[in-house]
């Protein structure tokens, strides 16, 4: 487009000239008429020139318009280019870059590339890289166009890392003169770092496991055919399944579950060497692969394992696993049927170990319970001691089993609690509904974990320890013989415990106030029949030597 200064300059020329032309009309009519010939003449040029000033003046507004229309088109082109996300150069035989044609080669190059040598411009860390796009482009410039030409230009890479960034490059090979068929050659650079990243993320994502960080079970599956090497031999498999990690996501939630599967997987990258390859099987199965480990070596990494594990703290329960390892000394046995076999030992061992196992992590929960309710130890050994005179009563028929049941749920009946907040356990106030219905899960969680260490039984014992005679209960409304029996002495004998001592809430009753209590609530929230026989048996209950005061 004409700057406005030129173009104003432009239409002052043609006011000159028009001004002159009127002088030269205006001359002619004042003229005498001695050389009528010669003043003819003069008029006709001077009307000629009138006409060429027109013509001209119109060719000049034409050009004008079409300037300004080319510049216009050019700015929009160059627009087009700046926000394409695209870097466009172009360099010849010399190799010097012409000029950047978008700004998005300044932004790839952190400058103005007009000049620059394209091998400067692209050079990498990889030395063998740099010296084939020396070799190529120094060739391509020699070669005609055609399938010789096309096919150096392919010899090109097709992705550099310039200062960090990833960058796709295609080549084009351009005429820079038509008429004298001067070859340039145009690269086209697109920055691709971001979505490398997305792929590298999601590459990332499908081979590792999001919780842990480990490998997961589709990398092993697809690394294990890489690993069957003679140089890998021998090569040791170590399963190993966390314990009790069902009953930890029961009790005290996922997120306590995922940070046992957090710690588990760091010690198992600790125990392990750089070469071994550690994953998340799956749930709360771990693999280790060692490679050039036999079974010595891979016995000592299973030891210092259970080492590490015996040493954590607790939070909120003892960190443990069971362990079982396989080792392959030739390939007349494939990896996965190894995996099998370190598998079915695992298994196992974790059979062997279940009962010990079982009553460890019991004992974790007991002494978490304990610190969120101080007096909890206090009060299960009250409710025990209460249980077993209580079993001993003429007129109450109970078969071995369900002493044994009914022992345990004196043991368990609060165990759920371990599970609620610390607040709710010390609140010196009654409860409010909503607290109410948090605490109403306690025989929730104390069901799900009986069912956990596998004591269907005492399980359902829990769940109904909150039911009423009359089916005024939670969580189900049972009632009457539908309650178990024995959730219905431990219920009666637990009130009468909490009647008979402070409560943060409440003080305590004497005992014939809460003998009053019991008797009142018989047919409503107590079995009839239970709360007789605890009133006319009162006295042998809490004799002298009895330990249940």
């Amino acid at each position: 487009m004409i700057p406005i200064k030129e173009y104003r300059t432009t239409v002052n020329i043609f006011e000159d000239e028009m001004a002159i032309y009127h002088e030269a009309k205006e001359y002619i009519q004042k003229t005498d008429s001695t050389n009528a010939e010669l003043i003819t003449k003069f008029d006709s040029l001077t009307d000629q020139y009138c006409r060429l000033i027109n013509i001209t003046r119109r060719l000049c507004s034409i050009s004008d318009v079409q300037s300004r229309d080319l510049k216009r088109r050019e700015r929009e082109i160059q627009n087009l280019l700046d926000h394409s996300d695209q870097g466009f150069l172009t360099f010849g035989k010399d190799l010097l870059v012409h000029k950047e044609h978008s700004s998005e080669c300044i932004r790839i190059f952190n400058r103005k590339i007009g000049h620059v040598n394209i091998l400067e411009l692209l050079r990498s860390q990889n030395e063998e890289q740099n010296r084939l796009l020396a070799d190529v482009l120094h060739r391509v410039f020699e070669l005609h166009q055609g399938e010789e030409q096309l096919s150096c230009l392919s010899e090109l890479p097709n992705l550099l890392k310039i200062r960090g960034s990833y960058i796709n490059i295609k080549y084009k090979m351009i005429f820079d003169d038509l008429e004298e068929q001067t070859q340039i050659l145009m690269v086209i650079l697109t920055d691709i770092t971001e979505k490398r990243k997305v792929e590298d993320q999601v590459l990332y994502l499908s081979y590792h496991d999001k919780l842990t960080s480990l490998f997961n079970r589709a990398y092993v599956e697809s690394i294990i055919p890489q690993l069957q090497l003679d140089s890998n031999l021998p090569l040791s498999i170590v399963m190993a399944d966390l314990n009790a990690l069902k009953l930890v996501n029961d009790v005290f939630g996922h997120e306590s579950g995922d940070k046992l599967i957090a710690r588990a997987a760091k010690v198992f990258l600790t125990c392990c060497r750089k070469s071994d390859i550690v994953a998340r099987w799956g749930g709360d199965e771990f693999m280790m692969i060692l490679p050039g480990a036999n079974q010595e070596a891979c016995s000592r990494i299973c030891n210092k394992i259970m080492e590490m594990f015996r040493t954590l703290p607790a939070d909120p329960v003892n960190l443990s696993a069971s362990l079982g390892a396989a080792t392959l000394d030739n390939w007349e046995t494939d990896i996965f049927s190894l995996i099998g076999v370190a598998d079915s030992v695992m298994y196992s061992n974790k059979l062997i170990e279940r009962k010990r196992t079982m009553e460890t992590i019991v004992l974790n929960v007991e002494k978490v319970l304990q610190t969120k309710c101080p007096t909890y130890n206090e009060h299960n050994a009250r409710i025990d001691a209460l249980a077993r005179r209580f079993i001993e009563l003429p007129g109450l028929v109970l078969s071995p089993q369900e002493i044994v049941h009914l022992l345990s749920l004196a043991r368990f009946h609060d165990i759920g609690k371990a599970a609620m907040p610390v607040e709710l356990l010390r609140k010196t106030t009654f409860l409010t509904e909503d607290e109410l219905k948090i605490m109403r899960k306690c025989s929730e969680i104390g069901y799900r974990m009986a069912h956990s260490i596998g004591e269907p039984i005492l399980a359902q014992a829990i769940l109904a320890f909150h039911e009423q005679w009359s089916g005024g209960g939670y969580p189900y409304g049972l009632k009457e013989e539908q309650i178990p029996q024995i959730s219905r002495i431990i219920s009666m004998l637990d009130v009468f415990d909490l009647l008979t001592h402070d409560q943060p809430y409440k003080r305590k009753k004497t005992p014939q106030e809460a003998c009053q209590e019991l008797n009142r609530c018989a047919g409503v929230q107590f079995d009839p029949r239970l709360v007789k026989l605890f009133l006319d048996n009162f006295g042998i209950l809490f004799s002298e030597d009895s330990s249940c005061k």
